[in-house]
């Protein structure tokens, strides 16, 4: 891996955005608030702020003009468990872990989690939503969060109308505890922006600073939307004049090439509205100013399907190639923003970074300190968010998949790493490579692997090297399809 220097200074500067120890309302800033909020299954162009012609976002894009926008964020996994493991702990999912199964890593009693740092610093900590990283057994509340509400072992939920268990009875991963004061029928998107808003006006009356996050279970099956907020998106569709979707073969399946689901917009713009209220009622208490929010995805959107499987698809990550479960960009490229307190104006930053970068980049801010022995694989990013003379080394930035869903998602088993401006797939169950230009070429559209035979020779050797150094497990024949049939019974396409 090289550990060649390079310079951060990048994008608009950031008017007013260093740290004083003391706000104007009399609080000490030296240790902000944090506000999180992560989007499932929410794709890097499912906001108008990208360009997208039918979604809307109007308090996210608001947002983003005074945040930085890093316009290559990407997840460590393009699936939720481990990215989300990723996340919360600061370390790569890939790292190997005792008990686990194929590419699934659990929170247990020896993870260390963002928030334990921040408990400790003298933070009030509060979870609601998603978590997914654990078997039942450690939640949060055993990893530093005070108040978790509704963050367990489930993925998805089965209805995103109250009662949000009221089509099923036995199945634990759709099982959410904690919610039962829900209003008959409310939406689970409202539900968990009103209780965060709760919290946070709670919040604001303490001389402790906070750390809350919001997961939402939107945008993830089933989709599901409010009926007039959807009727008004169908009109919307209509008036684009978009047509039917010609779909595009890829990989093992097809995959959507226009935005044009009107339920997807509308759980998309539900999110929207929710965040409105908490950065509103952030104003409102007077804390939007010493607060650091945080805005993100756990993978891209799901845009894919396998040739032999039947399922309603969300949205297109168009001009990314494929999407959830997949290793091209649409897969792991994620929207990824970080305001500062007093931040008032947009800094595009264009350095790749991954979301295990967030505890240690949060924490860094907030002057928490972090365990020593943690094994952290992030690194901090306020060199970047400061807009400083400071500077972070390159890195090769790796991704690895021992599980594959070629019949749900269409995808397969492989290593990735991004150096530089080139990134190389390496479809090792398959004895193909790809190899693309990531600044010339996102969409992934042009192999170069006959091209440059010397690069790919070099990033093949650090793919093996780092596989070697981090222990990752490889793909086993016999159960490495999750949830699929076997793959001998799919038949895939080495590219020209």
């Amino acid at each position: 891996m090289t550990n060649k220097l390079i310079n951060t200074a990048v994008g608009t500067i950031i008017a007013g955005t260093a740290f004083s120890t003391t706000s104007v309302y009399g609080k000490d800033t030296s240790h902000p608030n944090i506000l999180i909020l992560i989007v499932d299954d929410w794709g890097a162009y499912d906001l108008s702020l990208t360009g997208s012609k039918l979604y809307e976002t109007k308090n996210i894009d608001l947002l983003a003009q005074e945040s930085a926008v890093f316009t290559q964020g990407y997840a460590a996994y393009p699936r939720s468990v481990p990215s989300r493991y990723s996340l919360i702990t600061g370390r790569h999912c890939a790292r190997s872990q005792v008990g686990a199964k194929t590419d699934d890593r659990k929170v247990n009693a020896d993870s260390y989690c963002m928030a334990m740092p921040f408990k400790q610093a003298g933070y009030q900590t509060f979870i609601i939503g998603k978590w997914h990283v654990s078997d039942g057994d450690t939640m949060p509340e055993d990893k530093g969060f005070d108040i978790n509400i509704g963050a367990g072992k489930a993925g998805s939920t089965n209805s995103h109308f109250a009662p949000f268990n009221k089509r099923i009875s036995s199945n634990p991963d759709k099982q959410i505890h904690g919610m039962d004061d829900a209003l008959p029928g409310e939406y689970l998107t409202d539900y968990m922006s009103r209780k965060t808003v709760e919290y946070l006006k709670k919040a604001s009356t303490s001389d402790k600073p906070f750390l809350a996050v919001c997961s939402f279970y939107a945008v993830h099956t089933p989709i599901e939307a409010k009926e007039e907020m959807t009727e008004r998106y169908r009109s919307k569709i209509k008036r684009l004049e978009l047509g039917l979707d010609p779909m595009k073969e890829e990989e093992a399946g097809v995959a959507k090439t226009q935005q044009d689901n009107p339920k997807y917009a509308a759980m998309i713009e539900s999110v929207d509205e929710g965040v409105g209220k908490m950065l509103q009622v952030l104003k409102e208490t007077e804390e939007y100013d010493n607060t650091i929010i945080v805005l993100v995805s756990d993978h891209g959107g799901l845009s894919n399907c396998g040739q032999k499987h039947k399922r309603e698809l969300a949205t297109s990550n168009l001009p990314l190639k494929a999407g959830k479960g997949h290793l091209y960009e649409g897969g792991i490229r994620i929207p990824y923003i970080i305001r500062l307190p007093k931040q008032k104006r947009r800094l595009n930053i264009e350095t790749p970074v991954v979301n295990y970068d967030l505890l240690p980049t949060l924490a860094d801010l907030c002057n928490v300190p972090v365990n020593p022995n943690a094994e952290i694989d992030g690194i901090s990013l306020k060199p970047l968010l400061m807009n400083t003379n400071e500077h972070i080394h390159e890195r090769d930035l790796f991704w690895h998949k021992a599980s594959q869903r070629p019949s749900s998602t269409g995808d397969y088993v492989a290593t990735a790493i991004r150096s530089g401006r080139y990134k190389l797939i390496d479809f090792y169950m398959q004895n193909r490579i790809e190899l693309y230009d990531i600044q010339k070429d996102p969409g992934e559209t042009c192999n170069l692997v006959s091209q440059k035979p010397a690069l790919t020779k070099e990033l093949m050797l650090k793919i093996k090297e780092w596989r070697k150094q981090t222990g990752v497990t490889m793909a086993n024949p016999q159960n490495m399809n999750h949830g699929d049939n076997k793959s001998k019974h799919y038949i895939w396409k080495i590219p020209d």
